[in-house]
């Protein structure tokens, strides 16, 4: 088994590794909420065991690489189901900051781009729910549903209930 302390790199954030961007190798396929965690144990889609044991403060992200003697093991992200707020215009302080208190309130990881605050769901049921709670806004936003691979923003990562 294969015991990792720490990532050695990023396939997107380190010009060094970008030789094996396009190669053929192993990857470890673990979810976001697996990625919180500093102790876990996975086999890779070749069937490589790895055991996490993370320094504490090390949290693994989508892209990290890790190393099992020569062979370099990619860590990806599994998509998960994502809603989509879109302001319908953008000088609308007062309904993008409402919508963040209402997705606060379910105390969920959030990322904001531009004009649009994303964040994960379970299932696509819960789009009903977040329609009755955006109800006094739903007229100046636009809501999506889709599956990808989630970045919460860095201190918006909040604990999901």
């Amino acid at each position: 088994m294969l015991e990792v302390n720490s990532p050695i790199g990023n396939i997107f954030l380190d010009k060094e590794f970008d030789e094996i961007k396009n190669k053929n190798f192993e990857r470890l396929k673990i979810s976001r909420m697996e990625l919180e965690k500093r102790i876990l144990r996975r086999k890779t889609d070749r069937g490589t065991d790895v055991g996490l044991n993370l320094e504490p403060g090390i949290k693994l992200r989508h892209g990290d690489i890790i190393k099992n003697g020569d062979v370099k093991i990619i860590v990806e992200q599994l998509p998960e189901k994502i809603m989509t707020i879109r302001l319908k215009n953008k000088e609308m302080v007062d309904v993008m900051t409402l919508a963040g208190h209402i997705i606060g309130n379910r105390h969920r990881p959030i990322s904001i781009q531009g004009n649009e605050i994303s964040f994960p769901i379970q299932a696509d049921s819960e789009k009903e729910v977040f329609v009755k709670l955006f109800q006094s806004i739903i007229n100046h936003i636009d809501m999506t549903v889709e599956e990808r691979i989630f970045s919460p923003q860095s201190g918006a990562d909040v604990h999901e209930h």
